[in-house]
């Protein structure tokens, strides 16, 4: 169990981004609107980070709110997905070197533009099935047990932040030795999973946390373009397979060629997470958290 204060810190951040969600659903047909499905899905993220740190006990069918948030989630990924696919194609179509490029470009954007359209359809589908439970019933106040716990605030916030630190940011130098997109899209949502919780708490800390925050913020970004250029990559191949199954060898090229720009602006990508990943380990989370939250470095952590 939190110490009070702590549990009191938490709920009050659960109701700020409660809020945040509760706007953003009511808002007339967000779903159809690119820009407003991305800050749900990233809503309703940073409310389950915070559903993650507060005590499940305190609150009655945190379970299954716990649940139905990452469903929703779930459920806006893969129209997310396509939607930066597009963003991408359309970024790279101005610079295509060739008329024969563009027009591979734009046969790829029809394609995905038909994929969006039907994934558009099964997202509203499946989220009239969803069925969001009374998240209102998360502003209920919790009953508070064993409030005179003998720990600081800044100590309860520094464990809840260690196996986060240490789930992030302990196996990025393995990652950073050989390239496995899948890996490392897993370390990014442990990554953003850490950042969220030290927003959370941020109020606790005495001295500013924006240094934490930024060092993080980079890794997820890097690793945020290696993952989308890595999934593009994908949709490339998958494209070139259908092409050549249909004989289609201009386009084909085209796409190859594609491919290529794209294989290389990815590889890129992993080399600037190889760069940040060596100064980012649990150790040196710890030697600016600690610090920043008022507490002396643990030992066998030096300055």
């Amino acid at each position: 169990m939190h110490p009070a204060d702590l549990a009191i810190l938490l709920h009050r951040a659960l109701e700020v981004r409660l809020a945040r969600l509760q706007e953003l659903l009511a808002a007339k047909d967000w779903a159809d609107d690119m820009e407003q499905l991305h800050q749900v899905r990233v809503a309703a993220r940073r409310l389950g980070a915070v559903l993650d740190l507060v005590d499940p006990e305190a609150y009655p069918g945190h379970k299954g709110q716990r649940r139905a948030l990452k469903g929703l989630v779930d459920v806006l990924g893969l129209p997310r997905e396509l939607d930066v696919h597009a963003e991408h194609l359309k970024a790279r179509h101005p610079g295509a070197r060739t008329p024969c490029q563009a027009a591979v470009i734009e046969h790829l954007l029809e394609q995905v533009d038909r994929g969006r359209a039907k994934a558009r359809r099964a997202m509203r589908k499946e989220l009239d099935q969803l069925r969001l439970p009374d998240l209102r019933r998360l502003l209920q106040v919790p009953v508070l047990h064993d409030p005179f716990q003998a720990v600081s605030l800044q100590e309860a916030a520094w464990a809840c932040l260690e196996a986060r630190a240490q789930a992030a940011l302990g196996d990025l130098p393995s990652l950073a030795a050989q390239e496995d997109p899948a890996a490392l899209h897993k370390a990014r949502v442990r990554i953003k999973k850490l950042r969220y919780a030290v927003e959370a708490l941020e109020s606790t800390f005495g001295a500013s946390p924006e240094p934490l925050l930024k060092d993080l913020r980079a890794l997820q970004t890097v690793l945020g373009d290696h993952h989308d250029l890595a999934a593009l990559e994908a949709l490339l191949w998958e494209a070139e397979g259908n092409l050549r199954a249909h004989d289609r060898p201009t386009l084909c090229g085209g796409v190859l060629d594609l491919l290529g720009d794209v294989a290389e602006t990815r590889r890129a990508a992993f080399g600037r997470f190889t760069d940040l990943a060596c100064e980012q380990t649990p150790a040196t989370f710890a030697r600016a958290a600690r610090p920043a939250l008022g507490l002396p470095l643990p030992d066998g952590v030096r300055a």
